[in-house]
């Protein structure tokens, strides 16, 4: 180790010496990097640090995974069926399984007994085509780490989440508490400058694609960094503006972003003060028993989600589906195309789009052109 690291790195060092558990040295790890300078004299102490991280953090996704075979709670993990997955979380009472039972045909235990749910429930609701699955999860326990994996698994494998609060208690204290829990668990919610696809491949070596800007990083430094870390048959497309730890904080550890929305129920029992700072997510106000704004969940829940609704025609016919193919913001067409059928993208033309994204209806496109939502496809191969 370099004698000439800061105060605050050989801090951090003595950290990952004490560490007792392979999560705590990860944490430690994790931290350590942060606090080295990027520079030419620390790159081979860098690409040591980001090597032990990788190393260490496949051992403890195998164990995880091992523990999950041997002791999962039976019946607990909901398979996903439809577009979306949303998973609706929130503290006792707080009208989680009433709000499922409104908004689907699920039929969850509601009774005045608290934690009444201990293993989720799951409902559809059809939006445009749409079909969201709405997961009610059981209520988070503090202080009961036991209780609360279980929700933590159901979330980190679901495309967002739906946060329930109480109106006729604090909304700013039990919205601080959730977002807490689901930081320390991985989670991030709330506003986010980028994005980072990833794309499965058959060439070994990592490609990194930048849209946008990274902050003290370029993408042939964002590249050697994937090697470090152990990447291999993967394309990662960057979208946005971000810092150079940001990035490596979620290529680093096992931190995932999942868009979120927050509902505030019983608003006929007690009026609320919106001027709070929900991390930038949408708030709507509700009242499950008397029926109130519920309708409008699956709208703002498809907007939070960050994908868009492509309808697809045949060649020569006027009339598109009436299911969309549901896909994420920011894919091309050639994808598009490869989600229908693999020879439809192998021997992709051209096509033609209705809709937003181009200037005028039915204009000719090529592979690399990015539809918007409602847009109809015609594929031409």
């Amino acid at each position: 180790m370099p004698a000439n690291l800061p105060k605050e790195a050989l801090l951090k060092y003595q950290k990952v010496l004490e560490a007792k558990t392979k999560e705590e040295k990860l944490k430690a790890l994790q931290e350590y990097l942060s606090a080295i300078p990027k520079h030419k004299g620390t790159e081979n102490l860098v690409a040591q640090v980001r090597h032990q991280i990788a190393k260490l953090r496949k051992e403890i996704e195998k164990e995880s995974e091992l523990k999950k075979k041997i002791g999962s709670a039976p019946g607990f993990n909901i398979k996903k069926e439809g577009d979306l997955q949303y998973i609706i979380v929130g503290f006792t009472k707080s009208g989680k399984s009433s709000l499922l039972s409104a908004l689907t045909n699920a039929k969850s235990e509601i009774s005045l007994r608290p934690y009444t749910t201990t293993r989720p429930a799951a409902g559809a609701v059809n939006y445009g085509g749409v079909i969201i699955q709405l997961v009610d999860s059981p209520s988070i326990m503090e202080n009961n780490d036991d209780w609360n994996k279980n929700i933590i698994s159901l979330i980190r494998s679901a495309d967002g989440i739906l946060i329930v609060l109480d109106a006729t208690k604090s909304i700013q204290n039990d919205f601080n508490l959730i977002y807490k829990f689901l930081l320390d668990n991985g989670i991030i919610i709330g506003k986010k400058n980028f994005s980072l696809r990833f794309i499965k491949s058959v060439v070994k070596e990592p490609v990194f694609i930048m849209n946008g800007e990274i902050e003290g990083a370029t993408a042939n430094y964002i590249r050697r960094m994937l090697i470090e870390y152990g990447y291999r048959n993967i394309i990662i497309e960057f979208n946005g503006k971000a810092t150079l730890n940001e990035v490596e904080a979620y290529l680093n550890s096992n931190v995932v972003h999942k868009p979120a929305i927050v509902v505030i129920n019983k608003i006929d029992e007690n009026k609320v003060n919106l001027d709070f700072d929900f991390k930038g997510l949408p708030v709507l106000e509700i009242s499950v028993k008397e029926n109130i704004g519920i309708e409008r969940i699956p709208e703002i829940i498809f907007s939070s989600s960050e994908k868009i609704r492509i309808y697809t025609k045949e060649p020569n016919e006027d009339i598109p589906s009436k299911k969309p193919l549901v896909v994420d913001k920011n894919t091309k067409i050639i994808e598009i195309a490869e989600k229908i059928h693999r020879d439809l993208a192998k021997n992709f033309k051209y096509a033609r789009i209705w809709g937003k994204s181009v200037k005028f209806q039915g204009e000719k496109v090529g592979p690399d052109h990015i539809p918007m939502d409602g847009d109809i496809v015609e594929i031409r191969a």
